[in-house]
């Protein structure tokens, strides 16, 4: 029943943060496109910067871009804040339940560090907190006035930031605590530098004032920054089932690339200037790069001789002493309650089954048994290795 629970709460938690950060995104995505397709009106008008016509559903739709003008304010002002602010809350939700819970098997990694629960849940929030400190201070409008100097230090901050998590954290662990700062930055911005100016603003044209334009310039650039910080989270979302990446040797590399490429992505589709979309040819390069470092150079028998075959007799004990804890029928592991991904190795059918999947966890990545909590060894791992390349890979 308690598993029921958990897997029900975890469940519907995802499918929250889905939809939320869905039309936090979404939302993001139309207005950036917006930005870039206004163009002057034919005929000018007053307080109208610019106009873009779209078609939808059998009608057109026009939208004009006006500053906010005193005398000039609709009754309803649409604000989009909530969406950011409920993706967050499911978000950390999630991090809670499958992070911070369950003696934070997931964040820790005892090969990396041999941190307590608390120790890491502390640390996590603890960078969180520092993160967003440190990047607002890099970006703040009235101390940093060189926007080059303010980019320098974020490229220096962000990557000295995922290479100290992957030097902290699990693999799976150090991409969500990235993407758990980069996901905090981005409602922070919205909550303190973006919403509070927008209010200056409006209060000031409401009083009959006009607003300091300069306010929303300010805000403009953190708006512009989440856009950015949109396609590498979106990344950290999917790493999970992708442990040949959170759990390369150079993961660190792998995710900064991964976050410039998704930047420079961004930042074509945000552009107005057609030659700043040539970034799309190094982020391309650098996705390139990422499938060479990950490649897997399969294990060739030394000296051209034949590897020795194993018989399932031979491996069966390590099946039983390493992996059955969880993948069994009734697992006895304290975290896993049932086999993940349902896999099950009781049989050396079931194992044939999914051969291909435990040579490349067991063999090439070297990630499972998770966390090595059965403290497999190599020559077990070797001997797995020749075992299921003799079923035939």
């Amino acid at each position: 029943m308690e598993y029921s629970l958990n897997l029900w709460l975890e469940y519907l938690l995802r499918f929250a943060h889905l939809v939320a950060g869905i039309s936090w995104i979404g939302s993001s995505f139309y207005f950036i496109w917006l930005d870039s397709a206004f163009t002057p009106p034919e005929k000018p008008r007053h307080n109208v910067e610019g106009e873009v016509f779209m078609v939808h559903g059998g009608f057109y739709y026009q939208v004009d871009k006006k500053k906010i003008y005193p005398g000039e304010l609709p009754k309803v002002l649409h604000w989009f804040k909530w969406e950011a602010t409920l993706t967050w809350i499911t978000g950390f939700l999630l991090l809670i339940v499958l992070y911070y819970l369950r003696g934070a098997s997931l964040l820790i990694d005892p090969a990396i560090s041999q941190f307590t629960q608390v120790q890491a849940v502390g640390l996590s929030l603890g960078l969180l907190v520092a993160s967003w400190l440190t990047y607002d201070i890099i970006w703040h409008p009235e101390w940093m006035k060189s926007k080059v100097l303010s980019t320098v230090l974020s490229v220096i901050f962000f990557s000295g930031l995922i290479y100290a998590n992957t030097r902290l954290f699990s693999g799976r662990g150090a991409f969500i605590q990235t993407g758990a700062v980069f996901g905090s930055m981005m409602l922070l911005n919205v909550w303190i530098r973006i919403l509070p100016g927008q209010r200056k603003m409006v209060k000031a044209a409401e009083a009959g004032q006009v607003p300091d334009y300069s306010v929303s310039l300010k805000s403009k650039t953190r708006s512009v920054h989440n856009t950015y910080f949109i396609f590498p989270v979106l990344f950290i979302m999917l790493s999970n089932h992708y442990s040949g990446v959170t759990s390369h040797p150079q993961s660190w590399l792998l995710l900064i690339v991964l976050s410039v490429a998704g930047a420079m992505t961004r930042h074509a589709m945000v552009t107005k200037n057609a030659v700043e979309r040539w970034v799309l040819v190094p982020a391309a390069a650098g996705l390139v790069a990422l499938v060479w470092m990950t490649r897997v150079d399969l294990p060739v028998a030394r000296g051209g001789a034949e590897l020795t075959h194993v018989s399932y007799a031979e491996v069966k004990p390590i099946f039983e002493n390493r992996c059955l804890s969880c993948h069994a029928s009734r697992p006895t592991d304290d975290l896993f309650k049932i086999a993940p991904a349902g896999a099950v190795f009781e049989t050396e059918a079931q194992i044939t089954t999914y051969k291909d999947k435990i040579y490349q966890r067991v063999v090439v990545e070297k990630n499972m048994p998770f966390s090595n909590r059965t403290g497999i060894s190599d020559e077990e791992r070797d001997l797995i290795g020749r075992y299921v390349q003799g079923l035939g890979r």
